[in-house]
């Protein structure tokens, strides 16, 4: 019986080691897809959507230099993510980390494998990470849970690019009430509050951004 048991035990941690060098290797293979994409600009259209905020739509134009860094152009708008995709996409896998297989589910339409990423290192910003992954090793969805920033889930549509460059990224989050200037975006309309209580209300939001007419500069891209 007890050999039994041992053996047992021993096929679980297999298993267990199998399952996680697995969920290792798709992260890799996702991390790794988005470190190759070169530098970029491209048209951009950004819906804010939030329930006590009125704002028009804006249009405009996005930089990206690799490995990170993100410039907006787009005149009179304060609520774009100072993170990029990518940026925030590696937050959970700079350091050390463990990777847990979840299973699979569909996001837009498309099978995705499972995986949480949790860092070893207590003091990160990052607390976890969870990442939707198609077979062609883009990410459909991630949810990215952070100590001082909150959470973030991101979900990312594609097109027919070369490069894994989404087509449409919504950022949802939470947001507790708060008094916004009309300066921060110019034709921002706040609507009626609701009588003020003691304790914050979580609100969701979310940005909807859809990338156009992308030009890759593969020379500009280290």
């Amino acid at each position: 019986m007890r050999k039994l048991v041992a053996i047992l035990c021993l096929m679980l941690a297999v298993n267990g080691q199998a399952q996680s060098a697995y969920a290792d290797s798709l992260v890799k293979r996702a991390m790794a897809k988005m470190q190759n994409i070169p530098a970029y600009e491209c048209d951009i259209v950004i819906d804010l959507d939030v329930n006590f905020i009125n704002i028009k739509q804006r249009k405009g134009k996005v930089y990206f230099l690799p490995p990170d860094s993100i410039r907006y152009d787009i005149k009179g708008f304060a609520f774009l993510p100072k993170k990029g995709v990518n940026e925030r996409a590696t937050s959970a896998t700079e350091g050390d980390y463990v990777a847990l297989h979840l299973g699979t589910d569909t996001v837009h339409n498309t099978k995705c494998e499972v995986v949480k990423v949790i860092p070893n290192d207590i003091e990160a910003a990052v607390v976890l990470g969870q990442y939707w992954l198609d077979a062609q090793d883009r990410i459909h969805k991630m949810v990215i849970v952070t100590k001082e920033e909150g959470n973030y889930e991101i979900e990312m549509e594609y097109g027919n690019e070369k490069y894994a460059v989404p087509s449409k990224v919504t950022v949802n989050f939470d947001t507790e009430e708060m008094s916004i200037p009309k300066s921060m975006t110019g034709d921002l309309e706040a609507e009626d509050e609701p009588p003020s209580t003691n304790k914050k209300k979580k609100r969701k939001g979310s940005i909807i951004i859809h990338y156009r007419n992308y030009v890759f500069n593969e020379r500009n891209s280290g």
